[in-house]
């Protein structure tokens, strides 16, 4: 009996179907949150968060009127050190008001764990501390002819290099004050040299070239939001490792 065998072009093909009807394609991030949005809704994914929300704005509305006031003449530094500052309070308070919640391990058994709403969460505070940069960058008092995308390129800097620095010391770094990698974050990288030297942190952010500090701000954020899929990604067995921490 003769049978007819598949030559190795039919092979690959038949193989090529079975595969792409076998397997699924991995989701990207924005496909993973567009399902959380739609699973979750805005009112539970921000749940909680209407007091974090309005201190840390009021928190970033009183450094600017504070420091503005009172460090004219350092305005770069101040630009720098206020920008990351509605992110890091938000993601600081709001990591808080879930660790205390009693049902903090049970929400980290659902199929949307804590840590892939926080993910969200994260990324909607940064594009409103985006938002609040620009308002800050166009509104501030500068000296002279100030360059206002100089103002703007440097609070995007100091927004993501924040971002993304807090993100990674929370992801591998998970202790139990890890929810305060923010605030630390912010204080060691724009806070620290302002307390060190503010007239030679103002004198080197005053001669760094709006390129850098453009690209710098677009690696913080693809870097940003590479930590940000890695956090969301996390399988629910290696969710023991963050209960109770």
């Amino acid at each position: 009996m003769n049978i007819i065998k598949p030559s190795p072009e039919e092979k690959e093909k038949a193989i090529e179907y079975i595969l792409s009807k076998g397997l699924s394609k991995p989701k990207n991030l924005w496909d993973i949150f567009y399902m959380m949005y739609r699973s979750l809704g805005l009112r539970y994914l921000f749940l909680d968060t209407t007091e974090p929300i309005i201190i840390s704005v009021s928190f970033m509305i009183g450094f600017v009127l504070l420091c503005s006031s009172s460090l004219k003449q350092y305005i770069n530094a101040v630009l720098f050190a206020t920008a990351p500052v509605f992110f890091v309070f938000a993601v600081l308070l709001t990591e808080i008001a879930e660790r205390i919640n009693l049902l903090y391990e049970l929400k980290m058994t659902f199929k949307y764990t804590i840590l892939q709403i926080t993910a969200f969460r994260v990324v909607c505070f940064s594009l409103i501390g985006t938002v609040l940069c620009t308002l800050i960058s166009l509104s501030a008092p500068y000296p002279g002819d100030y360059d206002i995308v100089r103002a703007l390129s440097l609070s995007l800097c100091a927004l993501f290099l924040c971002s993304f620095l807090s993100i990674f010391v929370m992801r591998y770094f998970n202790w139990k004050w890890g929810h305060y990698a923010p605030i630390l974050v912010w204080m060691m990288i724009c806070l620290l040299p302002i307390c060190i030297s503010a007239k030679w942190w103002e004198s080197f952010l005053s001669r760094v070239p709006v390129a850098i500090t453009i690209s710098v701000a677009a690696v913080a954020f693809v870097l940003f939001l590479k930590e940000i899929k890695r956090l969301v990604n996390i399988q629910k067995r290696e969710v023991g490792y963050y209960v109770g921490s």
